[in-house]
């Protein structure tokens, strides 16, 4: 059994309880001892008088004398929690603590661990924040058995990249905060994700601003630093709007820069890991490439690179000053303030650029979508991708071998851009002889958004690039990705280089972890903008788990491996034979070297936990506050041209569902998972499906081409029953035409519309809904739709409601259950002509609410039996089609993107199935009564 750390559906506060080493309150009261906002003019760089030791660029051969001098307070700051994390694993017949003592007056001799917490966007900051609440030894429950809390404090550094990077920076930001302290802070200003970072933050707490303020807020801090003569990019306006998410001061903290780090007490003292963020240099058109990037860094003390081009760093709290030559000009004064906190963090992650550049996708008001129009005009829309930090501190340093040193501009771009996911870089520099680097990657490699070991690849195949650019780093042999999937070393830890006598220099070893479902499904698109509360914290939860291997349950020799890990290279070192269980251990999750390089089946790994279930949050829609469940997992990642109708069959725990324009039946069994998906190939379109009451599961009644049909499922044969059209109705009709959406009535009577057939023409109002009685005769219900939809009725079968979508409404009718008649049709629910998309099919639950498929709008909508819109799915795609409950999970059908170069971040998962946990069951579904 998992352990669960905090609630998740039942609160919105996270709760790891009394931590082990400072009080609840303690934990909450450090979030407000933040880092220092130091920057002279909030924003805005200022150029200054230099301190009389002017700064300079130095050569990257060695450490900083700054990094040299911490390291000698941080590796001392280790020994106690280290011996302390190793009497707690507890390594058989091996005393840990009297190891760390015996080597203690040796630095050199103790183990070195590095930890990287991979990009990712929102899923990267949550899973890798479950896995440092793991390993911080103030977290409640983290030094039980089975916990690995106090990894953290042993660790010497800390790197992330994109959405790991935002969480380094905001717990550093934030004074070293807990992972707990940033999800349960009272004030309700930092980790609120439930807001959309295009919608801003909610009006209240610090962050007193409502969306106009917000974005006019942000537009006057980039424009006087416009103003004061320095280059704008739109990773000024992503950095901005960041801070308001991930830092605790008002307005997102303006003033707050990367450098301040180095000012705080908790840093300088050693009581922290030394946090590095990491980004790719790249020109303006140029395409970044694993072989050819030029990796720099950011830390407390410095930006620069260790790679051999421009081999150089310059201290970071004087970026914006005009170097050149390694120097400044006699006259010149230094600028303080450039290197701001929040555009740091947004300089790791500057690909999420693209989302300002895809705006009219999103749901922000059309003030907002128009100011970041204007916004993209006056910066330029080529290259939005790019940090810009000119003027460059490199200019001139290092001509013969710099590709930046003749220009006055240096630009940057998101640290994944060249596929090194996980920011090794940092950690595998021979100055800072790194022995084990704990790897948390929540990479979105595969089609359904898992890690397949993509960027260690990458870091492994730059490390042996001829051109040099590895330059003396060392890195573990490393198999290719479809290895990854196949010897499932994506799936549970993985260690790599563990005979260090296969390298010729030093080598960490490196613990592979890969985001895995344990107990949530945390493969959420890297572009989904907001998780609400319960969704954020069942991610963390997940991360939490798959760093201990859900508390040693699925292991219980998990914690002796990491004991076993972090000692590795330290035990060589000293020539301390290496304990039995530790052989036993690198047997067991070391590579061996095999790989398996055919192409893998769709990876859709199974839970190693029991599933948490996550609730809901609110937004506001107008005048009215609605429930935003959380957002949709994609379940099937596919490629449907137009999927719908999904049904359940609860006799074979079987979901069902078609693609109407490629004409094929998808099957899954939900039980056993997207494993068991199965496609078969018609030789018709079907729209509609239904079971056939008396029959066993093999015999449907559906909607077809030319009307009503018997379809056989195993010998995938399809016989009409009724044809709709006749000579009557004029010449090509059954060309024209086909069915679409249907539903059974309680009497069981077969509804269904016809439209146009779309292959063939435009939609008309030419379109019928039928209805077909249990002794076949047919009957035109419903005349001039046009493209009839969703279906159904009320609890007390006194009301039926249909769609017409074009009309954007969902009709209601009075219905007679005994004669099938319906009467006195009225508007039940209109959606605004000013939003996006239209109703499409929808499904009704037991407490009468219709959830509604919005075509073209990105969202499911809950509609009350009263017509008013109480709640919302947010989807990552943008032709939602229709919804089918299994249990209380919401089954949803989605087509392939229509417009794909006006809305190219709905294309990668138009066409897929999706599910969401939404907490209400379905209204039975009645079979065909033929008489």
């Amino acid at each position: 059994m998992i352990t669960r750390l905090f609630p998740i559906a039942a609160c919105c506060c996270v709760a790891f309880a009394t931590p082990s080493a400072i009080d609840a309150s303690a934990n909450l009261d450090a979030l407000y001892r933040r880092a220092l906002p130091n920057a002279p003019d909030g924003y805005t760089p200022e150029h200054l008088d230099c301190p009389a030791n002017r700064p300079v660029l130095r050569s990257a051969e060695r450490l900083s004398s700054n990094e040299s001098s911490w390291l000698d307070a941080r590796r001392n700051k280790t020994l106690d929690p280290m011996r302390d994390l190793l009497r707690r694993i507890n390594i058989p017949n091996f005393d840990g603590p009297s190891y760390i003592d015996r080597n203690a007056n040796n630095q050199s001799a103790l183990p070195n661990i590095g930890i990287a917490v991979s990009g990712g966007g929102y899923r990267a900051l949550t899973n890798g924040a479950g896995a440092i609440a793991a390993f911080d030894s103030r977290e409640d429950n983290s030094t039980s058995p089975g916990h690995l809390g106090g990894l953290l404090q042993s660790a010497t550094y800390l790197g992330g990249l994109s959405g790991g990077g935002w969480l380094v920076g905001s717990l550093f930001i934030n004074n070293f905060s807990t992972v707990s302290a940033l999800l349960n802070d009272p004030s309700h200003t930092v980790w609120q994700f439930d807001h959309s970072i295009i919608e801003g933050p909610d009006a209240g707490g610090v962050q007193l601003l409502d969306t106009a303020s917000y974005f006019h807020k942000i537009e006057d801090q980039v424009s006087d630093k416009a103003d004061a003569g320095f280059n704008r990019s739109l990773t000024d306006y992503w950095g901005r709007a960041l801070s308001f998410q991930l830092i605790n001061a008002t307005d997102g903290g303006p003033g707050y820069t990367w450098s301040s780090i180095a000012l705080a007490d908790n840093f300088n003292q050693g009581n922290t890991p030394f946090p590095v963020l990491v980004a790719d240099a790249r020109a303006p058109d140029e395409t970044v490439i694993s072989g050819n990037s030029t990796v720099y860094e950011f830390n407390p003390y410095e930006f620069g690179t260790w790679d051999p081009t421009t081999f150089a760093f310059v201290p970071v709290e004087y970026l914006g000053s005009n170097f050149s030559g390694g120097v400044l000009a006699p006259s010149a004064k230094c600028v303080r303030g450039f290197d701001n906190a929040g555009y740091v963090m947004g300089t790791s992650s500057s690909l999420f650029n693209q989302f300002l550049l895809q705006v009219n996708t999103t749901s922000i008001p059309n003030f907002a979508k128009s100011f970041i129009t204007d916004l993209l005009t006056s910066v330029g829309k080529d290259n939005n991708d790019i940090a810009d930090y000119s003027p460059n501190p490199f200019y001139g340093y290092h001509n013969s071998t710099s590709r930046n040193a003749q220009s006055n501009r240096l630009t940057l771009v998101d640290g994944g851009e060249d596929l090194q996911n996980i920011p090794l870089h940092p950690m595998i520099q021979p100055h800072r002889q790194v022995d084990v680097i704990f790897a948390v990657d929540s990479s979105a490699d595969t089609d359904n958004y898992w890690p397949n070991g993509t960027s260690l690849v990458a870091t492994y195949e730059r490390n042996l690039n001829t051109t040099g650019i590895g330059n003396g780093t060392s890195f573990p042999s490393i198999p290719d990705t479809n290895t990854f999937v196949n010897l499932g070393l994506n799936n549970h830890p993985t260690f790599f280089g563990c005979n260090s006598s296969n390298t010729s220099s030093i080598t960490p070893l490196i613990v592979y972890l890969p985001n895995s479902p344990y107990v949530f499904q945390s493969n959420i698109s890297t572009f989904t903008l907001s998780y609400n509360t319960t969704t954020r914290n069942a991610v963390v939860q997940n991360g939490y788990d798959v760093v201990t291997m859900g508390n040693a349950t699925v292991d219980p020799q998990w914690p002796v491996c990491v004991g076993c890990a972090i000692l590795s290279r330290s035990l060589e070192r000293t020539g301390t034979k290496t304990p039995d269980a530790c052989t036993q251990c690198f047997e067991k999750y070391c590579w061996d070297g095999k790989t398996s390089s055919a192409k893998p089946p769709s990876y859709e790994p199974p839970f190693k936990g029991q599933a948490v279930k996550t609730s809901a949050s609110v937004r506001q829609r107008g005048d009215v506050l609605v429930t935003v469940v959380a957002s949709a997992m994609p379940y099937l990642h596919l490629r449907c041209g137009l999927g719908e109708a999904p049904y359940y069959d609860e006799r074979s725990n079987t979901l069902r569902f078609v693609d109407i324009v490629k004409e094929k039946l998808h099957t899954v069994n939900v039980k056993e998972g997207p494993s068991s998906h199965k496609i078969v190939d018609l030789d018709t379109a079907i729209s509609t499906t239904a079971h056939v009451e008396g029959t066993d599961e093999d015999i449907l009644i559906v909607g077809a081409k030319l009307g009503y049909a018997c379809y056989k499922q195993k010998s995938n044969k399809l016989e009409y029953v009724k044809k709709v059209w006749n000579a009557s109705d004029g010449a090509g009709k059954e060309e024209r035409m086909r069915c679409n959406d249907g539903a059974v009535d309680k009497a069981g009577r077969y509804w269904v519309g016809t439209m146009n057939d779309p292959k063939v023409t435009s939609p008309t109002d030419e379109g019928v809904l039928f209805r077909l009685d249990p002794d076949l005769s047919l009957h035109r219900m419903v005349e001039s739709a046009t493209i009839p939809n969703g279906m159904g009725w009320s609890a007390d079968d006194r009301k039926m409601y249909f769609i017409d979508t074009p009309t954007r409404n969902i009709f209601v009718y009075d219905f007679d259950l005994a004669s099938g008649s319906i009467s006195n049709r009225q508007v039940f629910f209109h959606y605004p002509d000013d939003e996006e998309g239209a109703p499409d099919g929808f499904a009704q639950d037991v407490e009468g609410n219709l959830w509604t498929a919005v075509c073209g709008g990105w969202k499911v909508l809950k509609v009350s039996p009263k017509g008013v819109v109480v709640g919302v799915i947010d989807m990552p795609t943008r032709m939602i089609t229709c919804p089918g409950f299994v249990g209380e999970d919401l089954f949803v059908t989605s087509a392939v993107e229509e417009e794909p170069k006006k809305y190219p971040d709905s294309v990668e998962l138009g066409g897929s199935l999706f599910r969401v946990h939404v907490g209400v069951r379905g209204m039975p579904l009645h079979s065909f009564r033929r008489t």
